[in-house]
């Protein structure tokens, strides 16, 4: 099934469109050592073939704690110097986290396995440049598919080199050059935690970049600590590191998309509406005059400039200067939904209101609403 549709395709292309769906709003979980997104390539995977297959819930459950151990040990094990590289890791190391659920679910034998990792790791890839279009979502997308296929494939008698991890044209060699990963952290961290529980999977308030969601976290405080308005600000100051150009690349966007991977847009929206929802990353937010002039008003420093830290995410810093001359300034070291700083029941309904809201009336809204919070007290 392609979900929210009555469209019915077969696992590989239902993986693809709902993994494609699934990060389209750039609103979906985030784990650190994976330094992408867990979720939204392996579950696409594993839902459609636990479908086909008419899988147990409990072996749906499995392949998909064993899909995200194997895509987040993996990044560990690549070092930041895969993101540094110009890799989307949701992407690249998502299609291994992918294969890995997608035979669990086919029950592929040890060397079935090894084969569709191989087959898997030609498929990956996924270029950071694509952040802020359709194109970065689509890269979830053809994760999971791939993942699907290259398990199927496997099944099938399908070869591919056994040693795709740890040879000389191997994946972390290619993907982040020799002397730049740790191999041996895959095997001896398995499972010991496994990532979702220890440092665990992290939720977003704000539908937009994770990069940015200490300075939003932060203009937020700003704005209801001080009830700040726009035409008291003369000037607002965000103190980040330099990495996150890597990230945040537009500086007047014309798109919701686009305003998602903009710091700018980010602090403006947060000011201009006390709040980052859906509705705030439409095209018509974005190009609002009046944010438009705001995101003139940012002023970005790092620093950090002249020696990066790419492995540990320092605090950001907002200062917001009035025409008053009165300045004020919030630092963040830990953004809401952290596993450190889970966001509570009451804003995961917010959440989930926010996103119900777009499709389904407010009657239906409120007895999922119902549904859920019976599901979670049993």
């Amino acid at each position: 099934a392609i979900l929210g549709t009555s469209l019915y395709t077969s696992p590989a292309l239902a993986a693809l469109a709902n993994g494609t769906l699934g990060h389209a709003l750039d609103f979906d979980d985030v784990t650190f050592h994976l330094r992408g997104h867990p979720s939204v390539p392996v579950v696409p995977a594993v839902l459609a073939l636990g479908q086909a297959l008419g899988a147990s819930g409990k072996d749906v459950i499995t392949a998909f704690v064993i899909g995200v151990e194997v895509e987040a040990k993996i990044g560990k094990a690549m070092t930041s110097a895969h993101l540094r590289r110009g890799w989307h890791p949701t992407a690249a190391i998502g299609t291994l986290g992918a294969v890995a659920a997608a035979a669990s679910i086919l029950e592929l034998t040890g060397p079935q396995v090894q084969m569709a990792l191989g087959i898997a790791a030609s498929k990956a890839g996924g270029l950071r440049q694509n952040f802020g279009t359709m194109t970065k979502p689509l890269h979830a997308g053809e994760a999971a598919r791939n993942g699907v296929e290259a398990a199927q494939l496997a099944q099938r008698g399908f070869t591919a080199d056994p040693h795709i991890l740890d040879s000389r044209f191997s994946f972390f060699n290619v993907f982040v050059g020799e002397g730049e990963f740790v191999p041996e952290t895959v095997v001896q961290d398995f499972g010991a935690p496994y990532e979702i529980i220890t440092p665990g999977i992290g939720v977003k308030p704000y539908p937009a970049c994770r990069q940015a969601h200490r300075a939003i976290d932060a203009m937020l405080h700003l704005v209801h600590m001080y009830h700040l308005q726009p035409d008291d600000v003369s000037e607002i100051i965000c103190h980040i590191s330099a990495r996150m150009r890597d990230f945040l690349v537009h500086h007047q966007p014309q798109t919701g998309l686009a305003g998602k991977f903009s710091m700018e847009y980010c602090l403006a929206g947060a000011l201009l509406h006390g709040k980052l929802g859906m509705a705030q990353f439409s095209d018509a937010a974005v190009q609002d005059p009046r944010a438009q002039a705001l995101m003139q008003r940012v002023r970005l420093t790092h620093p950090d400039q002249d020696k990066i830290n790419w492995d540990t995410p320092g605090p950001d810093v907002v200062e917001v200067v009035l025409h008053s001359g009165v300045r004020r300034q919030q630092r963040i070291e830990v953004p809401k939904g952290d596993p450190d700083l889970p966001l509570t029941w009451a804003e995961l309904v917010a959440k989930f209101q926010d996103c119900a809201a777009m499709v389904l009336p407010d009657v239906r809204i409120e007895e999922d609403k119902k549904g859920v919070k019976v599901a979670a007290d049993r």
